[in-house]
């Protein structure tokens, strides 16, 4: 009696059969990067910066003060969401906002402790990419070469579909 291969079952991909239980690349791909998600999730978590501080200061740390207005633009957010976390990183005495002579709109720059607080919390991120990519050895730049191809060409797909 021929056996029926459930729908949920990993389909073959292109690059030629698989072994039985082995994942298709595609399925493999998504794994990983649920995978690399919860990764990210632990280091987020252990960082001494919340998500939306950390966003905050990476975008203003290029040391040019930004209104809300262009902050919202930059992270792609409403603007009534980057007010609210702008309001907590001001609380927290990460961002300073001031006026400048002859703009109407006040302006937002990270103050010394935010910018020490980012770069802490980038040395650790950062430490642990590193840690990540070491194990390659010299093959670390081809797997970057790779990954850069690979998001751009998810990214394409996604923006397509």
């Amino acid at each position: 009696m021929p056996t029926v291969t459930p729908p949920s079952a990993p389909s073959a991909p292109s690059g030629g059969p698989r072994s039985e239980g082995e994942l298709s690349d595609d399925r493999r791909v998504a794994g990983l990067l649920f995978r690399l998600d919860l990764h990210r999730r632990l280091a987020e978590h252990r960082s001494p910066l919340g998500t939306a501080d950390g966003r905050l200061l990476w975008l203003l740390s290029d040391g040019r003060p930004r209104t809300l207005r262009e902050v919202a633009e930059a992270l792609r957010l409403e603007q009534s969401t980057v007010n609210r976390q702008v309001n907590g990183a001001l609380a927290a005495g990460l961002l300073r906002r001031f006026t400048t002579p002859g703009r109407s709109a006040r302006l937002l720059e990270p103050t010394e402790e935010g910018l020490a607080r980012f770069e802490e919390a980038t040395g650790q991120a950062l430490g642990a990419y590193a840690d990540g990519l070491a194990v390659l050895g010299a093959d670390a730049g081809a797997f970057l070469d790779q990954l850069e191809r690979f998001a751009d060409a998810y990214g394409d797909a996604v923006r397509e579909a």
